[in-house]
């Protein structure tokens, strides 16, 4: 895996750490909060389900296309505000995500860790990845965001 990337994007908020995790797991909030820089196609309303995949057409910026996006929700614990999907398509090989909401102090902590493997592309993958994630969270009214790439 010499390709691979780890993204980890933190970001704090001033609210319940239910509630932010309720939302992290709505797609109509995941659409609202990357309106303007990526599109959705396709997807239902309502909430991401454990055991089910969706696909969807992902557009970003208005000319990358990712036609045929799987996403596999793996497990979703609401009890543990924890997601972990396994989504891919077209150019990625590998986005294994892990979404956590744990409580904070002020409010709550969501941290999201994605494996990244597009082949000779990650490099770029991944900084999209940094961009979209860091746009949906200030989208989202997020205190403070923290964003890093390591090597596995």
């Amino acid at each position: 895996m010499p390709f691979t990337r780890i993204l980890t994007v933190a970001a704090s908020f001033a609210k319940d750490p239910d509630t932010v995790f309720a939302e992290a797991i709505d797609f109509d909030a995941m659409v609202e909060a990357t309106e303007g820089l990526a599109t959705y196609k396709g997807l239902p309303s309502g909430s991401f389900e454990q055991g089910e995949t969706y696909e969807t057409y992902v557009t970003v910026w208005g000319w990358m296309h990712n036609p045929h996006y799987r996403i596999h929700v793996e497990r979703l614990d609401p009890a543990e505000r924890l997601m972990l999907s396994r989504e891919q398509g077209r150019a990625i090989q590998q986005w294994d995500h892990t979404l956590t909401v744990e409580p904070a102090p002020e409010g709550c902590i969501w941290t999201d860790r994605i494996i990244i493997n597009s082949g000779l592309l990650t490099p770029y993958m991944v900084r999209v990845a940094r961009h979209l994630y860091t746009y949906r969270h200030r989208n989202r009214d997020a205190l403070e965001i923290t964003a890093w790439i390591t090597k596995p």
